[in-house]
């Protein structure tokens, strides 16, 4: 019997199989990888080029033209992409864009770097954006939108670009100055903006008023924020600035987050830490934790809720120091007079050397219009103001009730303590457990302007070593205890 060889057996069935199977080139791999990514839902970027396939360019070009694409993965060792013009998506479905730490340099883009058009929900996540003569991101809302639109940013680093480091703007003129009545046109869209892990640094150096972060929105809708473990620094404006015109609320829930030497760009118009500014009908809510507003070029959190709507944002575990105005500035209806309530719980907040330009106090807490101020303060810090310490104000028709214990107002230019009613309604109020000494005026202030009997009732307060004297004011009676 003739025997055949085992390399003989091996040639003969790699034959077969050649016959049977044939090895697709490497194009055809290639394109079937992408027409499964496709029909997947996602597109890859594979390249650091400006464009053509595997670009972030061409990417992004695969989500306009397919709405079945919903996400856009860098893959493999991307380095810095040079952008040549703006990364434009107009595609109105949701996409989520997954950096893997990718770098995007809009130097030469000769403009925004990386606008949305479409009204659609965007995430990005893990992505450097920088340099753009522009805005980095910009989401610009259709006049026509409804509904809520979501943008998450989520571990990414805005750095060093012209215009505001990143703009979500619903607002047809936002460029609207303040204390001129803004124009509240925009969408009826709600904005719904969530911060994580994120920077904004050393944007904004451009014109005046560009932001680390800003978010207009106009017309009806809401604006909600959320900001967490999040840093905004040494931008030229405001670090983080939302504007809400038109009926709609602002609710935020911040925690985490500093904001830290921003404002400095424009000496006729310096600008604060965090700045939210609400016209028209609607609130500011929410809470601020565990942050800290230090160094800015004017206030250090500026929170205006203007015309009709309540102004009520508790802040606990906050630092407001070094600011150049007022370390916290609350104020209702502080340009167009309208009603509402402030109401407010501040526990365990620093606002200390703050006011070598201008400002009230260290801590200040002002409703304007129509409508009562509630203010329940305990354990704050307010010493060192080159202004005074704690200025608690209410005008027009309403009262004043507000309550501070374990408080230190120590060393301030001004009083330690003030409070302020300017109405026809009354001024009930407390200090106890309390420090509020070597103030340059006196240690507490409580002045009813208008006909009326106030009552300010003082619990174990050390007031020695003030200039002034212990106490001052008109139409109040004091009650002292140990």
């Amino acid at each position: 019997m003739k025997r055949i060889s085992l390399l003989s057996l091996a040639a003969l069935a790699l034959a077969a199989c050649s016959d049977t199977a044939p090895t697709a080139p490497a194009e055809d791999v290639a394109g079937n990888a992408l027409a499964a990514s496709r029909q997947n839902g996602f597109v890859n970027v594979t390249n650091d080029d400006d464009d053509g396939k595997g670009s972030f360019r061409w990417a992004v070009g695969e989500a306009n033209a397919n709405p079945g694409i919903q996400a856009i993965r860098f893959r493999g060792r991307t380095g810095t992409i040079h952008l040549a013009s703006t990364v434009t998506y107009t595609g109105a479905q949701a996409l989520t864009i997954e950096g893997k730490r990718a770098v995007i340099d809009g130097a030469g883009a000769g403009g925004v770097a990386f606008l949305a058009t479409g009204g659609a929900n965007l995430t990005i996540e893990d992505l450097t954006v920088q340099n753009a003569p522009a805005e980095g991101i910009a989401l610009e809302v259709p006049a026509a939108a409804t509904g809520t639109i979501k943008v998450k940013l989520s571990h990414v680093i805005i750095k060093d670009n012209k215009g505001h480091g990143v703009l979500i703007n619903d607002q047809v003129q936002p460029e609207t100055q303040d204390g001129v009545q803004p124009n509240a046109e925009g969408s009826a869209a709600s904005l719904d903006v969530e911060v994580a892990f994120s920077s904004f640094s050393n944007n904004g150096y451009s014109v005046s008023d560009r932001d680390g972060l800003r978010v207009n929105e106009g017309g009806e809708g809401n604006l909600t924020f959320a900001s967490r473990w999040t840093k905004s620094e040494d931008n030229a404006a405001d670090g983080i600035e939302l504007d809400e015109r038109g009926n709609g609320d602002v609710t935020i829930d911040v925690s985490d987050t500093d904001i830290l030497r921003n404002g400095k760009f424009d000496p006729e118009d310096l600008d604060d830490g965090f700045d939210i500014d609400e016209y028209d009908a609607g609130s500011i809510l929410g809470t601020v934790v565990r942050s800290a507003a230090i160094d800015n070029f004017e206030e250090g959190l500026d929170f205006n809720e203007n015309n009709a709507g309540d102004l009520r944002v508790d802040l606990t575990l906050v630092v407001a120091s070094g600011n150049r105005e007022e370390g916290i500035d609350y104020e209702e209806d502080d340009d167009f007079a309208g009603g509402g309530d402030l109401v407010t719980t501040m526990t365990g907040v620093v606002a200390n050397g703050n006011g070598v330009d201008d400002g009230d106090a260290g801590l200040k807490i002002r409703e304007k219009g129509l409508g009562s101020l509630t203010a329940n303060v305990t354990g704050v810090d307010a010493s060192n103001n080159l202004r005074s310490g704690i200025f608690v104000r209410e005008d027009a028709d309403g009262s004043l009730a507000s309550a501070i214990a374990k408080a230190r107002t120590v060393g301030n230019v001004g009083q330690g303590i003030d409070f302020d009613e300017n109405s026809t309604g009354g001024l009930v109020a407390s200090v106890s457990r309390s420090t509020s000494s070597g103030n340059t005026l006196f240690g507490v202030r409580a002045d009813q302007q208008l006909p009326g009997t106030g009552a300010l009732q003082l619990t174990t307060v050390d007031l020695t070593g003030n200039t002034g004297g212990a106490t001052t004011g008109s139409n109040v009676t004091v009650t002292t205890a140990p």
